[in-house]
């Protein structure tokens, strides 16, 4: 997302600092990549996390959903944006319920914040790459003012 607050992917423990930061801006260096099979209508979850810069932290929602990427620009709809859901972490079972967005209130900090995406596939789809579906996370990073000099600790009062 930003030099602030990003992705991280690989099992990321929550409240942690692991994980490996997914590629951003389409780079596709190291991107959240699922593979499925289609003939069997097969869908896979994904534990991913949150996680701003040291000294820095969200500043009311943030929201994680998708957008389809239209080869110029970034779009609500189209491809297979529709295929992919979100689901708030509540441990480490994969959760039931599953939404096209996920609102988080919370304030993420400089630790994983952990989070469900899922990815589907059915039985009408071609074998296929598909690189068009981006994960869209929106929110305020603003600078942590009760972080610690201890190496990036903090405190939320």
């Amino acid at each position: 997302m930003s030099t602030y607050l990003s992705l991280y992917m690989d099992n990321p423990t929550q409240g942690q600092k692991d994980g490996t930061l997914v590629s951003e801006n389409m780079i596709q260096t190291s991107p959240l990549s699922v593979t499925l099979n289609a003939t069997e209508n097969e869908s896979k979850s994904i534990k991913v996390a949150l996680r701003c810069e040291d000294g820095y932290r969200t500043n009311g929602a943030t929201v994680v959903g998708f957008k389809y990427w239209d080869g110029s620009v970034y779009q609500d709809e189209g491809g297979n944006v529709s295929k992919w859901k979100v689901a708030k972490y509540t441990g480490e079972t994969e959760p039931t319920t599953w939404a096209d967005s996920l609102v988080i209130e919370d304030i993420i900090c400089a630790e994983n914040y952990c989070f469900w995406v899922k990815a589907s596939a059915s039985s009408d789809e071609k074998p296929q790459t598909d690189r068009t579906v981006g994960i869209h996370i929106e929110g305020i990073v603003e600078a942590d003012e009760t972080a610690s000099d201890d190496g990036g600790s903090i405190t939320v009062m």
